[in-house]
């Protein structure tokens, strides 16, 4: 008998109860039938075919080659062909081209964005660093959608939404300055008017997906004003109509402690040309929008990872004996593993909750619009930070194994840790929460729903620990009037609404161990 089990493998949409319960609920019968085999399919190919090919793509990323032997400019990222293999998988098996297509039938896509993401779950606990190009690749297609012209959506959205890698373009946001991270309006790229097109000029510093064919860029236009009033959203092509290169250079590469299969680097624009998405007045809004959708994709990265580690976990600890019996029979190895597998189930159905949101967002829903714009932040700054400290505890499940890069927990927690700064980090994220507050009502109102699932839900402590976080998200605010809450009162104030909201999620999935989760002693993590 081996002393040491195999890592996990088994279809991911196979071993995921919490999902495909999720699905039934939320879906139409007709829709989760259209959507099964391309989710059974995903929940196989990302288990067998991309956890893999990710440890080797992780071991040896992308190099830039910047001259040829003559001396002349490439910015060309040379990729393993394992990573170009984990490509055709995620964007092949319809992540994103269901969300586009003219095939999908119409009565699914009031569905599109639930099913999109429940996919990309999928992949994502497969492979995290590809997972932000498909981010970024879907978040393109989703502003050009909404904000560009009829012609230029028409040009570009169905090459984003392309299955076969030969006529995909792959997206990016180019955003971060050294002069502006977190504060947007800082930034000092320019953009010059020339013809119908625009030339951008300026330094990007933190571009992921660095070579994509498509990049969204904020830039200033001439004689706009200071701040994000003064900033343009513009699409940027890598290559030009007859086929040169566009004026964008690559400086170099980022060393990043994880999601090392993904490119991520720091970029120059030479008077690059570009095209305009819509109103110039409102280029933050729009980009603004797409990092919105971005902290969406977060929450279900941060799901999928837990969920992966969590999965490694509770299989090696079935397997590994000590002392005479699998060190899951032991009580406080079981106590750590039901504690992790509530904390993995909350943040699948919080993460699917922001994506069925979205769906209802899209489809009018004046509700949804200011429940999304306060509970994606919010959700953003808990998934992200549940997932860092929810690896780790499954990491150390494994004992010395996980410790060893052999076994997939390192990169897994490499990878992780880089969620709760993606997309603005917890700080950031209570702010803008406490900004979304003042606008859309108050907060016991935006988690309304989750007062209703726990009234549904009768009486008892469940209920009364989702009223009692509202009640402290109210008091932590203070009177109708008062400055709002700052400080560590503020992430006090974050961390009681998102309590109330995730409490409700579980209640409505009909978890058993809800007990657990709602008392903050006794779980650890």
């Amino acid at each position: 008998m081996p002393y040491l089990p195999e890592p996990f493998a088994a279809s991911y949409w196979e071993a995921d109860p919490t999902l495909r319960a999720w699905l039934a609920r939320r879906l139409p019968a007709p829709t989760l039938d259209w959507a099964r085999p391309a989710l059974e399919a995903m929940g196989r190919a990302a288990a067998f075919e991309v956890a893999p090919r990710a440890a080797v793509a992780d071991r040896l990323s992308p190099r830039l080659v910047s001259h040829d032997a003559r001396g002349e400019r490439l910015d060309f990222v040379e990729y393993h062909p394992a990573y170009r293999e984990m490509e055709a998988v995620a964007y092949g098996g319809g992540t994103i081209a269901l969300k586009y297509e003219p095939e999908t039938p119409a009565s699914h896509r009031r569905q599109r964005h639930a099913v999109g993401f429940a996919l990309g779950y999928l992949f994502g606990q497969a492979e995290m660093g590809l997972f932000c190009p498909v981010c970024m690749t879907d978040g393109v297609a989703r502003v050009l959608e909404r904000s560009a012209s009829p012609a230029l959506a028409a040009e570009c959205i169905p090459r984003l939404a392309a299955r076969r890698l030969d006529r995909l373009y792959r997206g990016a946001m180019f955003l971060t300055e050294r002069a502006g991270g977190s504060d947007v309006g800082a930034i000092e790229t320019r953009a010059v008017r020339d013809g119908d097109a625009w030339r951008l000029s300026g330094d990007k510093w933190f571009c992921s997906n660095v070579d994509a064919e498509a990049a969204l860029v904020l830039a200033r236009p001439e004689g706009a004003p200071a701040g994000t009033r003064g900033l343009g959203l513009f699409l940027m092509l890598r290559d030009l109509p007859d086929g040169r290169r566009n004026a964008i250079r690559i400086s170099r590469l980022k060393d990043k402690l994880g999601v090392r299969s993904m490119p991520t680097g720091e970029v120059v624009l030479e008077g690059a040309c570009a095209r305009q998405v819509g109103a110039l007045e409102d280029g933050f809004k729009q980009m603004a929008e797409m990092l919105n959708y971005s902290r969406l994709y977060n929450s279900i990265a941060a799901a999928a990872v837990l969920r992966r580690a969590v999965n490694e976990a509770a299989h090696f600890s079935a397997g590994r004996r000590a002392f005479g019996r699998a060190i899951a029979e032991h009580s406080l190895q079981a106590e750590t593993l039901a504690e992790l597998e509530i904390a993995a189930r909350a943040a699948t159905l919080v993460a699917l909750d922001l994506a069925g949101l979205l769906d209802q967002v899209d489809a009018g829903d004046a509700e949804a619009v200011r429940r999304s714009r306060l509970l994606t932040p919010l959700c953003k700054y808990w998934t992200g930070k549940l997932a860092v400290k929810g690896v780790s505890e499954a990491m150390e499940c494994l004992g010395g194994c996980g410790y060893i890069e052999d076994w997939p927990m390192p990169r897994l927690l490499r990878d992780a840790q880089v969620l709760p700064i993606w997309e603005g980090t917890s700080n950031i994220l209570v702010l803008d929460a406490l900004r979304t507050t003042g606008k859309v009502a108050a907060p016991e109102d935006v988690l309304g729903p989750a007062l209703e699932r726990a009234r549904r839900a009768g009486g008892g402590d469940a209920r009364r620990a989702v009223e009692g976080a509202v009640e402290s998200a109210r008091r932590a605010w203070g009177e109708p009037g008062c400055e709002p809450p700052s400080g560590r009162a503020a992430r006090r104030w974050a961390d009681a609404l998102v309590r109330a909201h995730v409490a409700s999620l579980l209640i409505e999935a009909g978890e058993e161990r809800l007990d657990r989760f709602l008392d903050p002693v006794a779980v650890r993590i």
